[in-house]
């Protein structure tokens, strides 16, 4: 029976691989033989996907989803289902320290961040909303003063807009 395999490693020749997990964030890679057809719009009919981007060149799926509306592993079981894959081996989700991607560990520290900034500022900002608004700042000057470093101030604001849309709107 194939099963969901660890981050890089395959289980065996039908398993699901696990290319990156982070909250909110998942890239799962199939084996070869697994059914692509229609697999993103049957990952955006569920509860809490925001989007999937199936790529038949690499075997892979990356879909953006709400990690307080569905889990890693109900996403991982649609597509099992979907690509014709028996269902893989269910996963508790904890990790050893040891084995923890180093994106998680990143992310931990970023969250642990961003809760400091929310007590501090009784919750009317967040980490997101301080970097966009630095990053406003930062094209501002730019324009005004001219270019100090070699990021534009195109770029900066592209960035801020990005980082408004993904995660401080998402929050209102």
């Amino acid at each position: 029976m194939p099963a969901l395999a660890r981050h890089g490693e395959w289980a065996d020749a039908g398993a699901i691989r696990i290319a990156h997990d982070i909250p909110g964030r998942l890239r799962l890679r199939l084996p070869p033989g697994a059914g692509g057809d229609g697999l993103t719009e049957a990952l955006e009919r569920m509860n809490g996907v925001h989007g999937a981007v199936w790529s038949p060149r690499t075997r892979s799926v990356l879909i953006r989803y709400d990690p307080t509306l569905v889990t890693p592993a109900e996403i991982t079981r649609t597509i099992a289902e979907h690509a014709d894959l028996e269902e893989p081996a269910p996963s508790n989700g904890a990790r050893h320290e040891d084995e923890r991607p180093v994106a998680g560990a990143v992310l931990d520290v970023f969250n642990t961040l961003n809760a400091r900034v929310g007590r501090s500022t009784r919750g009317r900002l967040n980490l997101g909303m301080l970097l966009a608004t630095g990053l406003v700042l930062w094209s501002a000057r730019q324009l005004l003063r001219g270019p100090v470093t070699s990021l534009s101030w195109t770029s900066a604001l592209w960035y801020a807009h990005g980082l408004f849309r993904d995660y401080g709107a998402r929050e209102r």
